[in-house]
């Protein structure tokens, strides 16, 4: 025994002695993944350096997977790069055993698509009460994703139909999500397309490693400089669909030897485009970062970036304009701007975005254990946001297309309108034919009313809509690795956000002042000067309305106040084929309305008893015992300021502190997922979510009131999906299904109400959806080299299913508009159609068809021919692509397109689905009666005697579906390459090659009414419509290296 034991002994030191002679040999495996979904990567290209000398150099296998033996002990850098991903690389360790490093994942490299806030509808306030934005989809390597994200943008594609709010977007980690709107801010980053390329990002409810997210997706951009592509490149753009020019260049270096990156890019974006005159754009943008390695733990990166800038804005106008605006060639064709004139023979726009919001952004990583990543982020956001508008006083309207300016005003076929006068019809046509001063603004005109004002008062001025913020988050997020099978992801997230909202003058047109008082309210208040007063403490300490020169603040000041936070954490199992996890987030969310001036309409309490208590030789006002306020009317005869709400019976004010509404909010999550051989994975998600509402869906009038909305409360939703992926051998596809129910939303629309002859709020509460649909994306090889058919296909039915209910509330008073306090908004889910009878004959130019013309039962009841489901705006709930793409081994690429749109629907003006609305100005019904109608549709000749008719119904509730529509589009590319260092091509797109110009992208009702010549009904304002530009392109040039 004794002799075996010391043979073994000097066995073992041979073995000590060679191994001590030759050098430890490793290795290491693992398996390259997409970090979206981990689906493995093919082929990609993996290079291992040692000293300068490439050691490795190969590709992952079919299922992403690579093992390489026979390293010797030392470092290296592992770089893993594949086509359509940004490159990885890894400081590696070699010592002595294979090391697994599990998942290589790789981040998507997003084509940036030069889509901005430009493409969104902007909505103006007086119009309809709403501004409207879609959800960009930055794809994450996902066949569906990387066609629908650009591609569809053209027509303002939403994806599932959901609202942009529901998108979380993440800037190194934090929310940049708008605190008072929800919306997610692109054009905070606009022009920055090489420091914002790097992203990453989940479909629909799936969890991020930054955030649990909601139901419609995550994405995350890095923006940290060691991120940013490294090298120089210059890229010249021009574009006849935004901008003439854009230029760009960018710098980064990469990680140095000494553990620094450092990146910025510059842009600018001048000129305006081929189609809608008066739009332009003068953008800059910068964007400059530093960061840190320290040792292989520890990384500090410092980040900045801005897009200063302006841009003319477009506004949608109704089809008898666009119609009159053809005659005057082609180059007006459904692309009429009204917001633009000539002044002094060059064109002027009256309605333009001034931005300037710096965001700063220090971010420390840390990695103090091989399982253990942590990671923490402080941004501050701040800078302004205005919105030039015009704004005049007892002076006719000075918009071209405003409906009396325009030739319907004076003649319409059907007499109920009233509207008689031919000669007034005739002679507004031809203004409209032929006088530009008719067409667009006559800024000339709007001068020389000025300068002949009495005592130099401003009639027409330009206003400045400002929003001003500050912005404080933090985020912290870490990832435990807690073994083979189990990690741990979690966070907090925090913000501290004041915004400023208000009014100055940016020019008065040539007077020398403008009053700081309500319009409206001069009108119906003229007994007290009191009441129009915007700043009623001004007027109490000076006895008279203030005078407001350029660059001074009038008409609303006020804060809105947001804090809100959350905790949240999400395990993950990964047991092989088969992977799971399950999230929760737990928050609150709190905001109030902070008001800076004192309305006159809204005086609320001396709660400082500044103001004496009785009248003495200088006093404007005083204070009674309960230090409500008290004027004079011009009568000499004492008036009390102080109001109160009819309901809650709490004073209401304009100036101070709201009260603060607080809400708790929470989530939870699960996804279970199943991985086969040959790179098949199923997948599905489930959530629950019970979201705080924003402050601007909150308040009735926030620009006149600390009054909330009643009954406010959180909006809740359930949203589910399955999901198929494929990815093999240049195969890739996902098939999905989705549904989700939104439930108890608030709306909150302010508009000019002809039925009350003032502008109005109108709160809707308990707004319910639901969302179901389909996605496919997919890209299959054709056997040639190179040659690809991809395509995408997005089906959904998105549809109201809830009766809302709604307040109305006068900006001018602190009534509640008679019989609209929890009234339903009987039409808003679903309106019935009735039945027109076979032999009907409907009177020529007759807008309401009268009652004999319908179908009739045995019982009297008006047959309902069909139920008519009211949808989700503003979105193709069908839209499909199908292209070929072909890439040569010399690197040009082509490909040729068709896009289809359908079913995508008007935004609904809520007052139109109302029985008032409906029954019009004779409405005789009562509250039984119409909740007997609205459980079947019931109508016969009891309700027609009470004012409603089906005529009237059909007429006022029906939603109007656009036309289906075709799109092509080609593009073609080249890139050079010069010892691989040097990298300079171009890429050419032209979009919509059939040239068609009838294709809405969008659009609303008007709120506004029209009582008919005998009374009995009311007729709608015709609606307002975005239109898709002709053929357009898009050519960019750039240098790399």
């Amino acid at each position: 025994m004794m002799k075996k034991i010391l043979a073994a002994f000097a066995a073992l030191l041979c073995s000590l002695s060679v191994f001590a002679q030759t050098g430890g040999l490793g290795g290491v495996k693992g398996t390259v993944v997409n970090r979206a979904g981990r689906v493995p990567i093919t082929n990609a290209h993996i290079t291992i350096v040692k000293d300068a000398v490439a050691v490795v150099d190969d590709f992952s296998r079919a299922d992403g997977s690579f093992i390489f033996e026979g390293l010797e002990d030392g470092n290296y850098l592992m770089t893993v790069s594949a086509e359509g991903f940004i490159s990885s690389r890894i400081n590696l360790t070699v010592e002595g055993y294979v090391k697994d490093l599990i998942f290589v994942s790789l981040v998507a490299e997003q084509r940036v698509a030069e889509v901005d806030d430009s493409n969104f509808a902007e909505f103006d306030m007086e119009d309809s009460g709403y501004t409207d934005a879609p959800a960009i989809l930055f794809g994450a390597n996902d066949p569906y994703n990387n066609i629908v994200g650009y591609g569809f943008s053209d027509v303002r594609f939403k994806n599932r139909g959901y609202a942009n709010e529901t998108q979380d977007v993440l800037l190194a980690g934090v929310r940049m999500n708008d605190a008072v709107t929800g919306y997610s801010p692109f054009s905070l980053w606009s022009g920055l397309n090489e420091a914002m390329r790097a992203k990453e990002s989940t479909i629909g409810t799936e969890t991020s490693d930054y955030s649990l997210g909601g139901y419609n997706g995550v994405t995350n951009i890095l923006a940290n400089p060691a991120s940013v592509r490294p090298g120089w490149r210059f890229s010249l753009l021009s574009n006849s669909a935004l901008y003439r020019l854009r230029l760009m260049a960018n710098y980064a270096s990469g990680e140095l030897d000494n553990g620094w990156s450092f990146a910025a890019n510059v842009s600018a974006r001048l000129g305006g485009n081929d189609w809608v005159k008066g739009v332009y754009y003068r953008s800059f943008a910068y964007y400059f970062g530093a960061e840190k390695k320290f040792n292989d733990e520890h990384r500090l990166a410092f980040m900045a970036f801005a897009t200063p800038g302006s841009r003319g804005a477009q506004n949608a106008s109704t089809q008898e304009v666009y119609d009159m605006m053809k005659k005057n060639g082609e180059f007006s064709y459904n692309m009429y701007n009204s917001n633009w004139g000539y002044q002094n023979g060059k064109v002027r726009n009256s309605r333009v975005r001034s931005t300037h919001e710096p965001v700063f952004i220090i971010k420390y990583t840390a990695n103090p254990l091989e399982n253990l990543e942590a990671g923490v982020t402080l941004l501050y956001r701040t800078g302004k946001n205005g919105y030039s508008a015009l704004d005049w006083y007892d002076s006719a309207d000075p918009r071209p297309d405003y409906y009396r300016n325009l030739p319907s005003y004076f003649y319409m076929e059907d007499s109920n309108w009233g509207r008689y006068n031919m000669d007034k019809y005739e002679f507004a046509r031809e203004a409209w034919r032929t006088d530009v001063n008719t067409q667009h603004l006559d800024w000339d005109r709007l001068y020389n009313i000025n300068y002949n004002a009495a005592n130099g008062r401003s009639k027409y001025v330009q206003e400045e809509r400002r929003v001003d913020q500050h912005d404080f988050n933090l985020a912290a997020n870490v990832k435990w690795s807690a073994n083979s099978w189990f990690t741990l992801n979690g966070g907090l997230n925090a913000k501290i956000n004041r915004s400023e909202y208000y009014k100055k003058i940016k020019d008065l047109l040539g007077g020398e002042y403008y009053l700081n008082t309500d319009n409206f309210a001069e009108r119906d208040f003229a007994f007290s000067e009191a009441m129009i007063q915007n700043d009623l403490d001004w007027w109490i300490a000076n006895g008279e309305a203030k005078q407001i020169g350029k660059g001074g603040r009038y008409g609303y000041d006020y804060y809105a106040q947001v804090r809100n936070g959350n905790l949240w954490a999400d395990g993950r199992f990964d047991l092989g084929n088969f992977k799971a996890n399950v999230g929760a987030k737990l928050g609150f969310s709190s905001f109030w309305r902070e008001g800076l001036v004192r309305k006159g309409l809204f005086a609320g309490l001396d709660t400082e008893q500044s103001l004496p208590t009785a009248w003495d030789g200088g006093s404007n006002a005083i204070r009674n015992e309960f230090n409500e306020i008290i004027v004079k009317d011009i009568n000499g005869n004492p008036l009390k300021l102080t109001t109160y709400d009819p309901i809650t019976e709490e004073v209401i004010t304009s100036k101070g502190k709201s009260k603060v509404s607080t809400f708790l909010t929470y989530s939870v999550k699960a996804h279970a997922e199943y991985v086969l051989t040959g790179g098949h994975r199923f997948f599905a998600n489930v959530g629950f979510f019970n979201d705080a509402p924003t402050f601007n869906q909150s308040f009735l009038s926030p620009r006149t009131r600390n009054s909330l909305i009643p009954n406010l409360t959180t909006t809740k939703t359930v949203s589910a999906d399955i999901n198929y992926q494929l990815s093999n051998n240049g195969y890739d596809l996902r098939l999905t299904g989705f549904v989700t129910q939104i439930m108890d939303q608030s709306v909150m629309k302010s508009f000019y109400d002809d039925s009350q002859h003032s502008f109005t709020n109108f709160a809707m509460t308990g707004i319910d959806q639901r969302h179901l649909g389909l996605e496919l994306g997919f890209k299959l090889p054709l056997g040639v080299t190179g040659l690809n058919l991809q395509g995408a296909l997005s089906w959904g039915q998105y549809i109201y299913t809830s009766t809302p209910t709604m307040y109305q509330t006068v900006d001018n008073s602190s009534e509640i508009v008679a019989d609209s306090y929890g009234k339903p908004i009987t039409y808003w889910a679903s309106s019935p159609v009735y039945k027109l009878r076979a032999d009907a004959e409907i009177p020529a130019n007759s807008t309401i068809i009268p009652n004999d013309c319908f179908e009739v039962d045995e019982d009297g009841n008006y047959v309902v021919e069909k139920i008519q489901k009211h949808h989700v705006p503003s979105t193709p709930q069908l839209a499909a692509n199908l292209a070929l793409n072909y890439r040569t081994r010399s690197y040009w690429f082509f490909t040729l397109g068709a896009n289809v749109y359908a079913n995508s629907y008007l935004d609904m003006n809520p007052l139109y689905r109302t029985i008032k609305a409906a029954a019009g100005p004779d409405n005789k019904l009562y509250d039984d009666m119409v909740a007997e109608h609205a459980k079947s549709w019931i109508l016969n000749s009891e309700y027609t005697d009470a004012g409603l008719t089906p005529g009237e119904i059909n007429y006022m509730t029906a939603q109007e579906k656009f036309k289906p529509a075709v799109v092509m589009n080609l593009s073609v590319g080249k890139s050079w390459y010069i010892r691989r260092t040097y990298n300079f091509g171009f890429s050419l797109e032209a979009k919509n090659l059939l040239n068609n110009r009838d294709i809405r992208t969008g659009g609303y009702e008007q709120t506004r009414l029209i009582k008919s010549a005998d009374y009995k009904n009311y007729y709608k304002f015709d609606s307002k419509y975005f239109y898709m530009q002709g053929v357009n392109y898009m050519l960019n040039l750039y240098f790399r290296f």
